[in-house]
């Protein structure tokens, strides 16, 4: 979680992405292990330890565990306020960290007598439910603000009330107690989000910083450096690929910014690129590392299991959007560096091609473990990244920068890895309170019923309304919290509207994550703000102009299947070359620029062809071959000048040649 910048010993070190606790003696002893026992405890569960000594430990025993430890590490890490003490824990913090215990172990001890009677209500399961209801909101609250805390509580009044709202917006009676054991207890409340937290969520975040640890970021960032530093605008194309190949593996946008954003937007800004554009392009390719295969971060699992899919189809599906995403962003890079004459970085600033591949292989080999657990052997999500996070270790001792420093590495991965989950158990279960109150209330069931009824005039009104909807949810969380919180609100409206299953779960996907580039929140701009030395709204809106596709592309794919590989592969193949096309008359319209400035009409006609060319192409419909056919031709000549340009271009290479 934060910025990498190379101390003598070459381990990452992070900055500060929040406010947070520097302690030291018997304080930092109880943080540290804290911190570490959250990835240790949850490798042993997930490698089924319990099950291998013939014990029965429920699930819900460990979340219990999982959730005191989130709850006491906040308390313990993250001040109460932005003035509190730095440097040591204030008594009413050790309060509530010891709170967070009975929180918790009442889960862990109780839950096997509790699963027999799960119909009875009785004090202390309200007691300590309200406990860590409440505890959950104040954990919430120091890492991610009030907003969100002010809209969960509302959601949770709103559920004890809402019999006491008219029509669709009524709901059923709801008592305090009932209220409090079901969404502390039942398993399609807190503990669902908690679950996937603690088990997808520790498993990727575990394998993550044991590659960010071991200098897998920096090695990703390299490489990317060597295969297109020295194109125009070579610091910038960097940032998009290295980014978002590391983006793969953080799974978070904010922190992937910290952490390659310190080497990225220096490099960017030194090669001639204006703060605010340096700034967006971090931010944009760090939050694309989501939606591209093969890792996409946590929510594309959730994804899977809502879906009853294995994790390799989704992985498929998002493929093709992806490139579309990526290709538009590099396209819009390279054209911004063309109009401002920006070359490639210098060759003493390229780092060492052959130093660069002999350490790549350990990196490249980690991430085919990862694959081959995901989609070869089908082991689970969290199962497939745990293991392939411990097989790492041993891989990484090869390199002799690693071994000088290896246990230090492996310490700090794992209490990072600690640290990490605070915020996604924190949030996670957060998450879960909102989708409990929504399941107990019905409310779940309303919203799907307005949304469908925005629909019912044309479709397009029913994906506009998801759009928003998933956007304002996802202000400020994780998109693993956003995505399961969306999901379980907006997703049964676009599939009852019969759009596809897998189509409506990216496209409320995609938008749940557009707000980390989108202002007001744009948490990912915000993160590069800093880094950049300029406005976070100024990053934010030029962040959204390159990261254009982001918005239309959800749309594209919902009516054009053949995009999330549905249909033949002729049929994919055609729609994606067309797409194709269709992007790159409208990035080349967005930027303004090819071989020179290109005039404001033009660059409309473009943007119109462009935009023909995303309409769905059916065989069946003569209206949208045409529709297709005159976007290209409308494209086509909108580039007349742009063509005598390379014509007169190449009967100069031309005539050079036969001279030679």
């Amino acid at each position: 979680m934060g910025s990498v910048v190379q101390e003598e010993d070459n381990i990452p070190r992070e900055e500060e992405d929040q406010p947070r606790r520097s302690l030291t003696n018997l304080s930092r002893a109880i943080e540290f292990t804290i911190l570490v026992s959250l990835p240790v405890i949850g490798i042993l569960f997930i490698l089924d330890l319990p099950g291998r000594l013939g014990l029965t430990f429920f699930t819900e025993q460990y979340l219990g565990i999982f959730l005191t430890l989130c709850l006491a590490g906040t308390f313990l890490s993250i001040p109460a306020t932005k003035g509190s003490k730095r440097k040591s824990v204030p008594w009413h913090d050790w309060i509530l960290t010891a709170l967070a215990f009975p929180a918790g172990f009442y889960l862990t001890f109780k839950y096997p007598d509790l699963v027999l009677n799960l119909g009875r209500i009785t004090f202390q399961q309200v007691f300590f439910g309200a406990l860590a209801i409440l505890l959950t909101l104040e954990a919430l609250r120091r890492l991610v603000g009030r907003p969100l805390v002010f809209i969960i509580i509302s959601i949770i009044l709103y559920t004890r009330f809402a019999e006491h709202f008219p029509a669709i917006l009524g709901g059923r009676p709801m008592t305090f107690d009932r209220l409090v054991n079901y969404l502390y207890l039942d398993p399609n409340s807190m503990l669902w989000m908690l679950m996937l937290a603690a088990t997808i969520g520790m498993g990727f975040v575990f394998f993550g910083q044991v590659l960010i640890y071991f200098g897998a970021g920096q090695t990703l960032t390299d490489l990317a450096t060597i295969l297109c530093g020295w194109t125009r605008g070579g610091s910038a194309k960097t940032a998009v690929i290295g980014s978002g190949l590391v983006g793969t593996i953080t799974g978070a946008p904010m922190s992937n910014v910290f952490l390659t954003g310190t080497i990225t937007i220096p490099m960017m800004k030194a090669a001639g690129f204006s703060p605010r554009v340096a700034g967006a392009v971090e931010a944009v390719a760090s939050s694309g590392g989501q939606i591209m295969p093969p890792v996409m971060g946590i929510a594309a699992f959730i994804i899977a299991e809502n879906l009853g899919v294995a994790y390799f189809e989704v992985a498929l599906a998002a493929f093709l959007p992806a490139v579309l995403y990526y290709l538009s962003v590099y396209m819009q890079v390279d054209l911004e560096a063309a109009k401002l004459g920006i070359v490639g970085i210098s060759r003493e600033q390229m780092p060492p091609v052959m130093a660069t591949i002999k350490r790549s292989w350990v990196t490249l080999a980690a991430l085919c473990i990862l694959v081959y657990t995901l989609f070869i052997a089908r082991l689970s999500a969290g199962t497939a990244a745990t293991i392939s996070g411990l097989l790492c270790l041993p891989l990484f001792a090869v390199l002799s920068e690693n071994r000088k420093t290896y246990f230090k590495r492996l310490i700090k991965a794992f209490e990072e890895s600690g640290r990490m989950l605070l915020i996604v158990g924190g949030v996670m279960a957060a998450a879960g309170l909102v989708v409990g109150a929504f399941n107990i209330s019905g409310m779940s069931f309303s919203v799907s019923y307005l949304l469908s009824e925005a629909g019912k005039s044309h479709v397009m009104f029913l994906l506009i309304g998801a759009a928003v909807a998933s956007m304002i949810l996802g202000m400020g969380m994780p998109s693993a919290a956003a995505y399961a919180l969306v999901a379980i609100l907006i997703a049964p409206a676009l599939v009852k509207f019969g759009i596809m299953p897998m189509a409506a779960h990216l496209f409320i996907f995609y938008f749940s994550i557009i707000s980390n580039i989108t202002p007001p929140v744009a948490l990912a701009c915000f993160a590069a703000a800093p880094l950049a030395g300029t406005d976070p709204m100024k990053i934010g809106w030029s962040a959204m102009r390159l990261a254009l596709m982001i918005y239309l592309v959800p749309f594209i794919f919902v009516f054009s299947p053949a995009l999330i590989m549905k249909g033949s592969f002729v049929e994919i193949m055609l729609t994606f070359v067309v797409t194709g096309i269709g992007v790159w008359f409208f990035t080349i319209g967005i930027a303004g620029y090819f071989f020179q400035k290109i005039s404001f009409l033009r660059r409309l006609i473009l943007m119109i062809g462009g935009g023909a060319l995303f309409f769905p192409l059916e065989r069946d419909s003569s209206v949208l071959i045409a529709v297709n056919a005159l976007g290209f031709l409308i494209g086509l000549a909108a580039f007349f000048p742009e063509i005598k340009i390379i014509g007169r271009r190449w009967g100069i290479i031309k005539a050079a040649t036969d001279r030679s």
